[in-house]
């Protein structure tokens, strides 16, 4: 059971390694493919790996950490419905064809803070935080507890690689937002000044 978990969770270091790694610039130059095949590429590789590592949590024997109650399963749907929306919402403000590598990017992005980007910084990692823990309320098991952690474990370091490459392509433009908009989780203000 330890040993099945473990590979869970390495096959999750492996896709997250293997997400930020070839999004570095450097990896890109060296591949050498034109910037929509790589993206095309790296799309398929990226959901192939994903569906993979799924398949394996989803089959290994997995026992559950606390007993599911009805409000539980509740509770974690709607939570990750949320995430699902948060992410579709994230979404309006991308070009959803450059971003699977359809479509060529733009020569000139300009840095968008709209919608929900004026709230976090990273809308789609926020997305994705609320459905794998509500996934894991509404399924308690050691396998969804694993999949969260690798997440947790992977996103400090997914966003500072992330961030480094939109200081790079951003300056001091990127700085000011990043000093003003919390990366994950949006201010909670109660009263407005």
């Amino acid at each position: 059971m330890w040993l099945d978990h473990l590979v869970l969770f390495l096959g999750w270091g492996l896709f997250y390694s293997l997400h930020s790694i070839l999004l570095m610039e450097k990896v890109k130059s060296r591949i050498g493919l034109k910037p929509r095949t790589y993206r095309l590429l790296y799309n398929l590789l990226s959901f192939i790996l994903m569906v993979a590592v799924l398949f394996i949590g989803a089959i290994i024997p997995s026992p559950l950490i606390i007993k599911p109650t009805p409000m539980a399963f509740y509770i974690g749907l709607m939570l990750s419905t949320v995430g699902i929306f948060v992410i579709k919402r994230a979404f309006r403000n991308y070009s959803t064809g450059a971003f699977l590598g359809f479509k060529k990017e733009s020569e000139h992005p300009t840095l968008n803070v709209e919608g929900l980007q004026s709230k976090v910084r990273h809308p789609l990692y926020t997305g994705t935080i609320m459905i794998f823990v509500g996934y894991l309320i509404y399924n308690p098991l050691l396998s969804s507890a694993v999949t969260l952690l690798a997440l947790i474990i992977y996103l400090p370091i997914g966003i500072r690689l992330e961030e480094q490459k939109l200081i790079d392509k951003f300056g001091d433009e990127y700085q000011t937002y990043k000093r003003n908009v919390p990366a994950i989780f949006p201010r909670i203000t109660f009263f407005k000044n």
